[in-house]
């Protein structure tokens, strides 16, 4: 069985160290701070016979959710990379087929961001542990991480794709989705809110806000998230085919600016 090269090279990418690793392992400590911040305060025991259900679980989900989220935009963006991991950009240059390409580049991002909860495991663990719950709870949020990091994953390739060879322009670009996206967005349509998913899977109540009605569930956070995702692939494929194009005809853009001007 031939395996894409994209999700290959995302397979030998994390065996290796480099700096996408390090980079999680912040990321990983700020998770930790929000464990110790949410950790009861008055001892395990009094907590599990308390009637109030600490809310470390909760606090720990969304942190997951966000890092994650903005891990894969920063990927996506090529900021971060992989031991060894060309970009798209490189790959449009390539005999590969631009399906082949947008496939590979999915699997290899939902591997990832597995990879990536992985690691936050042992956290969630502690964290479920003392704040009780269900397991298909946990499970619907978790995979509302991964399919929510997948199209930021998308949106910074779409931004790394139309700006080109501008660093800052990408970076600034990607704060900004990730500031003007990931929170008014969800304020604005809750059914969109990986915040609001977890209050409402692991068993919280909402305080009484019109921002946060109706509340999601995690199917539907799943299905709008893979369309969003479906329309944000087809935005990446049209940019290789770009990129593509431009390689095939590399004085196109010129001819074209001389018969403009």
């Amino acid at each position: 069985m031939v395996i894409n090269p994209l999700v290959s090279e995302v397979i030998t990418g994390l065996a290796r160290p480099g700096k996408a690793q390090l980079d999680y392992l912040g990321f990983l400590l700020v998770q930790a701070v929000v464990v110790f911040l949410w950790w009861p305060k008055d001892g395990i025991a009094q907590a599990l016979q308390s009637q109030h259900t600490p809310r470390t679980l909760l606090a720990l989900v969304m942190a997951v959710g966000v890092t994650t989220a903005y891990f894969a935009l920063r990927a996506g963006t090529e900021v971060l990379a992989l031991p060894g991991q060309r970009g798209l950009r490189e790959w449009a240059r390539t005999p590969l087929p631009a399906g082949s390409i947008i496939r590979g580049y999915i699997v290899g991002q939902l591997l990832q961001g597995l990879h990536l909860v992985v690691l936050s495991t042992p956290l969630l663990l502690m964290a479920f542990v003392i704040s009780g719950g269900e397991w298909p709870a946990l499970g619907w949020c978790l995979a509302a991480v991964l399919v929510q990091a997948l199209f930021y994953r998308l949106c910074g390739a779409i931004t790394c794709l139309s700006l080109g060879q501008h660093r800052y322009a990408v970076i600034n670009t990607a704060r900004t989705i990730m500031v003007l996206v990931y929170v008014p967005v969800g304020l604005l349509a809750p059914v969109t809110s990986h915040p609001a998913l977890a209050y409402r899977t692991l068993g919280e109540a909402l305080p009484p806000d019109p921002f946060f009605t109706p509340m999601p569930d995690g199917l539907a956070f799943v299905s709008i998230y893979a369309a969003l995702s479906v329309l944000a692939a087809l935005a990446v494929h049209r940019l290789l085919l770009r990129e593509r194009g431009m390689k095939n005809n590399p004085d196109g853009a010129g001819v074209g600016k001389a018969i403009s001007g």
